[in-house]
């Protein structure tokens, strides 16, 4: 019996590395949709008090250059540290990794 679940956890493992850009990339943009309300109001705090022009260039920079940056950024880091834990793992990792988020996202009430 473990040598067919071997066989079948690899061959899992063997379909998500192929596919493992945009696995990490849904990975880091989940993140971000979980955890952009907190961003979003720790540079809303921080800005409160500032010219209109200043926050709304605050604004787009964080959404174009902060939000961009993280995607492709985190995307990257998180294939990495998928990779890090070796190809038999990769299946389990990634299921793993989405029922953690699933988890996250039932805290913040978004499910």
């Amino acid at each position: 019996m473990p040598e067919v679940l071997i066989q079948y956890t690899a061959s899992l493992s063997s379909w998500a590395a192929g596919h493992l850009a945009a696995i990490s990339t849904a990975i880091t943009t989940t993140i971000l949709v979980i955890y952009g309300d907190d961003i979003n109001g720790f540079v809303k705090k921080r800005i409160r008090g500032l010219n209109f022009f200043v926050r709304t260039g605050a604004f787009i920079a964080l959404c174009a250059i902060g939000y961009g940056m993280l995607s492709v950024a985190g995307a990257s880091a998180v294939a990495r540290l998928l990779r890090y834990f070796g190809d038999l793992y990769l299946a389990p990792m990634v299921v793993g990794a989405f029922v953690l988020m699933g988890i996250l996202a039932e805290r913040k009430k978004y499910m």
